[in-house]
């Protein structure tokens, strides 16, 4: 008898609520023992591919391994969304213009307090460029200083 596999839990968009939580494979979280990825790769790194592929949805370990969660690319998050509501959103009545609908509010916000929007984008270009420009004197004073002929 095949014992029943863990799923893991879906990232949402950091402005949605905990309502409504699926799987990677697309089960509703409330009906499916679930793992966060967070648990999940604690679990992987201690049981390794095979073993976890007895005890973890494929499904969900391909799909995981192939979308990158908010916080790592929010543009990589966005794209899932926006293709998960394009092809398969119809088929789910609740969720067929949630994206949409959450987009135009978002571009609602940024019209009713541009100068706001404006200070962020440019707070995160400048902690960008300063996270640059720390990483390259970081790399600079960690090059060896060459020898001299006839040194040691």
């Amino acid at each position: 008898m095949k014992q029943p596999v863990d799923h893991i839990l879906r990232p949402r968009l950091p402005w949605r609520s905990e309502e409504h939580a699926i799987t990677e494979c697309g089960y509703d979280a409330t009906k499916v023992k679930t793992l966060t990825r967070e648990e999940y790769n604690a679990r992987y790194k201690d049981l390794g591919r095979t073993r976890m592929a007895m005890l973890t949805c494929m499904t969900c370990m391909d799909t995981n391994a192939r979308y990158a969660h908010w916080a790592d690319d929010p543009r990589q998050a966005m794209s899932r969304e926006i293709d998960w509501e394009i092809r398969w959103g119809r088929e789910v009545r609740d969720r067929e213009q949630r994206l949409r609908d959450e987009l135009l509010a978002i571009a609602s916000l940024i019209a009713a307090h541009p100068e706001e929007f404006a200070q962020l984008i440019d707070i995160l270009k400048r902690r960008r460029d300063w996270l640059d420009h720390k990483k390259a004197a970081d790399a600079q004073r960690k090059r060896p200083k060459p020898r001299e002929p006839g040194g040691l």
